[in-house]
């Protein structure tokens, strides 16, 4: 109760110098805004961007095969490296550590419906290859099984664009539409998502049949690349590693020939994406720190000027009997508060704004402004050191205070 007097006598004390007040308070509101602002912006950034990229899969490596550069065992450079499908699906057992693989080639062929056509890439692969792209289905539909793979099915899973060109507003789950003449059931359609990467076509305009199904008709043998993913994301290099040792040892190719096969490890987009949100992230945390140090500044400023107007009165206090311990916590109360209505305030202000920002079509390229638990403890943690910091010098020397002395100073 002490505290709680002696932070009404201060806050009476303030009043006479509102326009000090209310410019320190704006300060550390400024520095909360900046913080809180710039890091729900850099989370909803970074979180649309990692969606974007999962929409190609998650954690994949597509390898295409490719041509030898260095002679090997008496073997010439400059051999393509053909692979068939078999192989692909036989590397899990000579490669430890990989989860998922699936062969895949593609061709431009025409669907029809009736009078409608769409020209999309279609794409022969395992069911394998759905998990490892991103592929769900829409509900009532599925991606390719296994027995559409032995079976040679004349089965086809749709991108949600060339479904919707070819049937419109209709279901096309169990639909029947032509592809080189020839009748294919309509088993899926996949869900809308965002894909800001590909090496053809985005999956929304692509089709995809069953392997087995795409080298009967189209006479395929060889794979034109294959798509695969680590068991552990931390075994990725060993696992590449050793799918250059295996097809260099079923290949006779060097297995230090990295041109041997193409890779493209998405991977290390990822790494590179986190590690520069991370390093914006320390930027804005350091930027906004220090804005807000800079109104801390203002509030012990502010705090010592309070200090010293009030000198007699703590004395009168002290020789009443007050303990030096109810002096210091009422200042610092009283600078807490200040620091706390500030980031409060800066803290509402940063929220209305990523609100406003959310409901404009701007939500598409900078992604939903979010402010996450991590951030709004961190802010808070941070508001709490600077209050903290800003008041305990002039609450300790109001604590230090002598009665006599300050009593004299009348």
């Amino acid at each position: 109760m002490h505290a709680w007097g002696e932070l009404l006598e201060g806050l009476r004390a303030l009043r006479g110098d509102l326009r000090r007040v209310i410019t320190t308070v704006l300060g550390v509101a400024w520095g909360t805004f900046a913080v809180v602002g710039l890091g729900a912006f850099s989370t909803g950034l970074e979180e649309s961007m990692a969606t974007r990229a999962a929409g190609m899969g998650q954690g994949i490596v597509i390898v295409w095969p490719g041509q030898t550069t260095k002679p090997w065992q008496g073997v010439p450079e400059g051999r393509a490296i053909r692979l068939t499908a078999e192989e692909v699906r036989r590397l899990p057992a000579s490669v430890p550590g990989i989860a998922e693989i699936s062969p895949e080639n593609s061709v431009y062929a025409r669907l029809r419906r009736g009078g409608q056509a769409f020209l999309p890439e279609l794409t022969g692969v395992d069911p394998a290859y759905g998990a490892l792209r991103n592929l769900p289905a829409q509900p009532g539909g599925r991606f390719l099984s296994e027995l559409d793979l032995r079976e040679r099915r004349r089965v086809v899973f749709l991108g949600d664009r060339v479904a919707q060109q070819l049937f419109g507003t209709a279901d096309p789950v169990g639909q029947t539409l032509m592809l080189a003449d020839t009748p294919f059931t309509v088993i899926g359609v996949m869900q809308p998502k965002q894909q800001d990467s590909d090496y053809g076509s985005h999956d929304t305009a692509r089709a995809f049949i069953p392997w087995s199904t795409f080298a009967q008709i189209f006479g395929s043998r060889a794979v034109e690349n294959f798509v695969l993913r680590a068991e552990d994301p931390a075994q990725l290099p060993g696992v590449i590693d050793g799918l250059y040792s295996s097809l260099a040892r079923s290949h006779r190719f060097d297995p230090s020939d990295r041109f041997s096969l193409s890779l493209w490890d998405t991977t290390e987009a990822d790494q590179v994406r986190r590690q520069a949100f991370s390093a914006m992230d320390l930027l804005t945390l350091l930027a906004g720190t220090f804005t807000m140090l800079v109104g801390a500044i203002g509030v012990g400023n502010l705090m010592f000027l309070v200090v010293r107007r009030r000198t007699a009165e703590f004395g009168l206090r002290m020789a009443l009997g007050a303990r030096p311990a109810w002096i210091l916590r009422g200042v610092l109360l009283e600078a807490l508060l200040l620091v706390g209505f500030g980031g409060v305030l800066g803290f509402f202000a940063a929220a209305g704004v990523a609100m406003l920002v959310g409901a404009t079509p701007l939500v598409e390229d900078l992604g939903q402004p979010r402010i996450s638990t991590e951030l709004a403890l961190g802010v808070s943690l941070l508001l709490l050191v600077v209050g903290l910091a800003a008041g305990w010098f002039p609450a300790r020397r109001a604590a230090r205070l002598q009665p006599a002395a300050a009593l004299a100073e009348v």
